[in-house]
């Protein structure tokens, strides 16, 4: 056992976030770390690595020195060669497909993207060599193949993961248990991340049957009660009358209404004690409500781009593109970490300078962005930042912010002392409160949870506004976007038809060297598996799901 915790607890002034966790973390132990946004879960793996202390409880470590590498949801943001720098560090970079990292220049270093920070943060911390890994969101701005990458260093990885994702392909590939947080207490699951979800449906509707009998029982009792209340009534008015050609008549009413008595004291305690006693009605999945709304007036073409070109310094990031965007479209933005995608969004907003071409935006257009910079420094609540607004405004946004998850007393708090998944809500809130015509989301799902991820999907496919979405969401790009932007060396180019229509295309004829790349995953995948199975006995339940894992893997590598 690398760490026990028991009790803990963790306030943050009035509001209770951690209220008696226990959880154990052992050698080989594969654990998902998931719960809403705020539930508390980058608190819990603040309180494990240290970083943070608790207020009551216990955590014990069985070894006097276990080594932590922990990624954190930030840390890219404490500069690309905070970690270890080493033989291992570059070979780990030159796979992420960052190659001579260390003798970038400085002005390379100074534009780096999201990715890329995530990666080099990565490769320091695995190459240190750490017992216990504790990742915060690491396939966050995480591009295809930085994730193929890592799913394949944790299959032949022997120590202990604990992974807070909101990645449900990749807690279903990674991960043997999920540890949810609600409400402040932790519950534990058996399995990966779709199991999980089953299992807690499954208890949702038994719970729901359970409450549904129970109500049902007690209407019945509440029924026998009035029925009962009425038969004494009666008996107690016949007791009162003189009974006629009957001796004892009276007395015989009066025992009558005496023994209902009794029968509806008997059932009273009986729903009493069925209320202190009962199941509450489960609570139903909170929703989320992303309203988005377009003015959709001006002409056809809403933007376009001829022949552009961007460089920085020695640094080419595009150069001869063209493309165009008309009203109404729903484009994705595909491209490997360090493209220039959130380059091409800041040019777009005339935030950065082109070298060569130009790009027309409609002069009409209304244009709402959220970039992957979130509000974090200031000092200010939400209510503060807004009061300048006009009294319906505010009250507009505040209700926004609540159909989007975020409790009211959260409004009153600094924004840098909230969660990173409620900050990616107000940005999207604050962009998306007034009608737009363009709406420009830097990898809008980072940092928010399923429930989220889901709602914001099911939003962006109804807007009926133009759309550009930069995402490494597989799952939000192709259910969304019509129309797809490729950046492929160095070239931005427009294709028809969704991801899964451009990856069809792409994979149409795969090349040698991908079905191997295929294989050797494929090949690192069964071998964690085998791993892990030696670590339980065969009635172990964990065995039985490692072993249906293992044939299906053996399946899918009999096909190939």
């Amino acid at each position: 056992m690398f760490i026990s915790c028991r009790g803990i607890k963790k306030s943050f002034g009035d509001r209770m976030v951690l209220n008696g966790i226990d959880l154990d973390i052992g050698r080989g132990d594969r654990i998902g770390l998931v719960g809403r946004n705020g539930s508390g879960k980058t608190t819990l793996a603040n309180i494990l690595t240290g970083c943070l202390d608790y207020d009551e409880g216990s955590m014990v470590t069985a070894a006097e020195q276990i080594k932590i590498g922990y990624l954190r949801q930030t840390q890219a943001e404490a500069g690309p060669f905070s970690q270890v720098v080493n033989g291992e560090f570059q070979r780990l970079t030159s796979y992420l497909g960052m190659n001579q990292v260390q003798e970038w220049s400085q002005e390379r270093l100074q534009n780096l993207s999201g990715g890329e920070k995530t990666k080099i943060a990565l490769a320091g911390i695995l190459a240190s060599a750490p017992d216990l890994l504790i990742l915060d969101e690491p396939t966050n701005h995480m591009d295809y193949q930085g994730v193929d990458f890592l799913l394949a260093k944790l299959a032949a990885y022997r120590g202990a993961v604990v992974i807070i994702s909101h990645d449900r392909y990749f807690l279903d590939q990674t991960v043997a248990q999920i540890a949810e947080i609600e409400k402040g207490t932790i519950t534990l699951y058996q399995g990966n991340y779709s199991w999980y979800r089953e299992a807690r449906e499954k208890e949702r509707q038994s719970r729901q049957h359970t409450y549904e009998s129970q109500k049902k029982e007690q209407g019945k009792i509440e029924a026998d009660i009035a029925r009962l209340k009425g038969w004494s009534a009666k008996a107690h008015r016949e007791s009162r009358k003189k009974a006629e050609g009957m001796m004892g008549g009276k007395e015989y009413y009066r025992k009558k209404a005496k023994k209902r008595d009794q029968a509806i004291k008997s059932q009273i305690k009986r729903l009493e004690k069925m209320q202190r006693e009962e199941i509450k009605r489960p609570e139903a999945e909170t929703q989320v409500k992303f309203s988005l709304d377009s003015r959709l007036k001006g002409g056809r073409r809403l933007l376009e781009a001829e022949h552009i070109t961007k460089t920085y310094g020695d640094l080419l990031v595009f150069k001869d593109s063209s493309f165009y965007i008309n009203r109404g479209e729903k484009v994705g933005i595909l491209g490997p970490n360090g493209c220039g995608k959130t380059t091409l969004f800041k040019t777009i907003l005339g935030q950065e300078i082109l070298d060569a071409g130009k790009i027309f935006l409609s002069p009409a257009a209304r244009v709402a962005y959220v970039g992957q910079e979130l509000p974090q420094n200031e000092n200010w609540s939400l209510k503060q930042l807004v009061r300048d607004r006009t009294i319906p405004d505010q009250k507009n946004i505040f209700r926004l912010m609540v159909e989007l998850g975020i409790a009211y007393d959260r409004l009153n708090i600094p924004l840098d002392t909230v969660s990173r998944g409620e900050r990616m809500k107000i940005a999207i809130g604050m962009a998306i409160i007034d009608e737009c015509d363009l709406l420009m989301l830097d990898e809008p799902a980072n940092h928010l949870d399923l429930y989220s991820r889901e709602s914001l999907e099911e939003s962006l496919i109804r807007f009926p506004g133009s759309m550009l979405i930069v995402s490494h969401d597989r799952c939000l790009l192709e259910k969304v976007c019509a129309h797809m932007l490729i950046f492929k060396e160095h070239r931005i180019s427009r294709a028809e038809g969704n991801l899964a229509d451009y990856l069809n295309i792409k994979t149409s004829a795969p090349a040698k060297k991908d079905r191997e790349e295929e294989k050797l995953l494929l090949e690192t995948q069964i071998s964690r598996v085998i791993s892990q199975l030696s670590q339980y006995k065969p009635d172990d339940p964990r065995f039985a799901a490692l072993d249906q894992e293992y044939k299906e893997l053996i399946k899918r590598r009999n096909r190939d």
